[in-house]
């Protein structure tokens, strides 16, 4: 979890609200000099001056091989880490496993990627032939960006480098802004996640998301008392409704998990018929409550 980051990162731009804040750090957590943030007014201008403008100076950070075609193979799978589902055999679709088992030691040496594994449970041995739909079927871990600012350079950076030798400024950042809540969507799940991790410490046992073959669940908390907690993150720009809520309990079921809680972190709130507390297993997390990782 990022507390100790996202807590330093606002130190430097204390001026920011929570929403903002969520923002600029899902963008430039990782970025070489935050001090030139304080110079431009919005973040899309930020991004413009000190990454689009500049971004020769920050694909210099990004040069793993002076093998040109090792090279192209590793930002190719970034590329998909960054805007696929993240699962580590995906970037097979791409290159050899040789190839990829040397791209993975690359990144994982250089301090750009990590692992986020698995808590799925492993299949049942069977006597019998296992099922069609899970034949040759694997359990996989994710692979995560260890700093935002990587993620967002191979979300929409890389693919527009021709653009950008052009200084075709206008076409890529409209791009970025087309796309933009949706990149910071992905950052506010881990937030969510240190959230509850900050607010339940030392009692907290395992933490993060969940996936299987059939689900995916961007919080699945368990605590040492034998808790288990599921959660969902919205990041947009209308309130969460019980029918999100909803959705959740089903999606929970499906995946043979137990909750004893369920946790709701919304970027514009909640309706009011959440909001009135009825449900007493349902936890609701507006923007404010993020205010908790900076004290």
């Amino acid at each position: 979890m990022r507390t100790k980051q996202f807590k330093t990162f606002f130190s430097h731009m204390p001026y920011l609200e929570m929403q903002e804040l969520i923002c600029y750090f899902a963008v430039f957590d990782g970025f070489s000099n935050l001090e030139l943030l304080r110079n431009h007014e919005t973040l899309l201008d930020n991004i413009e001056k000190n990454v689009l403008v500049n971004y020769h100076d920050s694909r210099r950070f990004f040069h793993f091989s002076h093998d040109i075609t090792l090279q192209n193979d590793i930002e190719k799978t970034l590329h998909r880490l960054a805007t696929g589902s993240r699962k580590h055999y995906s970037i097979y679709k791409d290159v050899s496993q040789a190839r990829g088992r040397e791209i993975y030691k690359i990144l994982f040496d250089s301090g750009i990627i990590t692992r986020e594994y698995t808590r799925e449970k492993p299949l049942p041995k069977h006597l019998g032939p296992l099922k069609k739909e899970f034949r040759g079927y694997k359990r996989e871990d994710k692979i995560l960006f260890t700093k935002e600012f990587y993620r967002f350079w191979y979300t929409f950076i890389y693919p527009h480098y021709a653009d950008l030798e052009k200084s075709k400024y206008t076409l890529v950042l409209n791009n970025i802004e087309q796309d933009l809540d949706y990149f910071v969507s992905g950052f506010f799940e881990e937030l969510s996640n240190a959230l509850i991790a900050h607010i339940y410490h030392d009692k907290t046992k395992e933490l993060g998301g969940y996936w299987d073959k059939n689900v995916e669940i961007d919080l699945f908390v368990k605590l040492n008392d034998g808790t288990q907690i599921v959660g969902e993150c919205k990041w947009k720009n209308h309130k969460v409704s019980k029918n999100i809520l909803n959705k959740l309990k089903k999606v929970t079921g499906k995946a043979g998990l137990r909750a004893d809680y369920y946790a709701l972190f919304s970027k514009n709130g909640f309706s009011k018929e959440l909001e009135k507390g009825e449900d007493k297993q349902v936890l609701l997390f507006d923007l404010e409550s993020f205010k908790r990782l900076l004290s």
